[in-house]
């Protein structure tokens, strides 16, 4: 056992080395001597100059020649999943290449890591339960990213939930107080950079949309694209039909915060509710089976021994 404990450790060790040395030749070695040394001599001499930060580089020398590998998506699939990423909050354009290499790392290192651990740490034969967990492996680190993804775009929409009533409230305030919706839009995604980053963000791409020119239907629709919100979805359709048929927007922007403050409350109320049925499981599995043996504890082995002697 202390030889396959010293194997797995000084692996374990030697895998760590490599990827420190690998990182250190794909960042730190990468950076331009002569920039180095201007940066060194003037800072500000290389402020305007064109830098490739560490995910540019990372893309280029990593990501993109692992993913030649995988078998490009069709066309619907790669726009299914470029939504998916804009959900999570991923805008880059080459967000698709660095997951999709992502994917087949995960997908030949996890079963690589299972079958090394079973046959030479523990020494297992090859047979059918050790093909069997490598197989396991295989397709955990086939989904594993995708699952992982879906939980990041589910608590990213959590937060813009919960922050867009908020961020309504300072739009019925800046409306109110005579700037325009674009005005508005641009002046509530700097203020709620401190509460939610996440809508700040989009908010901006929406006021940098439509400042190059887009209609702004278009751009407020893509937002509640971008999103994946029906609260959003439902500001943008309420935000379109009132400069469609050219209806107050502070009343209507009104009228909608107080329903997403009731939403809110609401929700509130039904996840208190939830908590108690919720509670159950939890109770049935560790607490009652733990205060059981508290109480009955002792009487039982009272019980056991007046039998045993009344046996005797």
């Amino acid at each position: 056992m202390e030889s396959n404990a010293l194997l797995f450790f000084s692996t374990l060790f030697g895998m760590v080395v490599s990827l420190g040395i690998a990182a250190y030749f794909f960042f730190v070695r990468s950076a331009s001597p002569v920039e180095t040394r201007l940066r060194e001599i003037n800072p500000r001499a290389t402020e305007d100059a064109p830098q490739q930060n560490v995910s540019t580089v990372f893309v280029e020398r990593v990501a993109k020649p692992i993913a030649q590998f995988v078998p490009a998506p069709s066309p619907r699939n790669l726009r299914r999943l470029r939504k998916r990423l804009i959900q999570a909050g991923y805008y880059n354009e080459s967000a698709a290449t660095v997951y999709r290499a992502i994917r087949l790392t995960s997908m030949l290192l996890l079963p690589a890591a299972v079958f090394f651990f079973l046959t030479v740490i523990m020494r297992k034969p090859m047979d059918s339960g050790t093909f069997g967990l490598t197989v396991v492996a295989l397709c955990y680190g086939a989904f594993m990213p995708s699952f992982m993804l879906s939980r990041q775009i589910t608590k990213r929409k959590s937060k813009i939930t919960r922050s867009l009533p908020d961020a309504l409230d300072l739009m019925v305030v800046c409306v109110e107080a005579g700037l325009g919706l674009n005005a508005a839009l641009h002046r509530v995604g700097r203020e709620m950079e401190l509460v939610d980053r996440n809508l700040s963000e989009e908010l901006a791409v929406t006021n940098r949309e439509i400042r190059a020119g887009k209609p702004r239907d278009e751009a407020l629709r893509n937002l509640g694209d971008r999103t994946g919100v029906d609260d959003v979805k439902s500001l943008v359709a309420m935000l379109v039909q009132t400069d469609r048929f050219g209806t107050s927007i502070a009343d209507s922007l009104r009228v909608f915060a107080d329903s997403m403050r009731t939403k809110r409350r609401q929700r509130a109320e039904e996840m208190v509710a939830k908590a108690a049925i919720k509670l159950i499981f939890p109770l049935l599995l560790f607490i009652f089976p733990a205060l059981l043996i508290v109480l009955m504890g002792p009487a039982l082995i009272r019980i056991y021994e007046l039998f045993g002697f009344i046996n005797q």
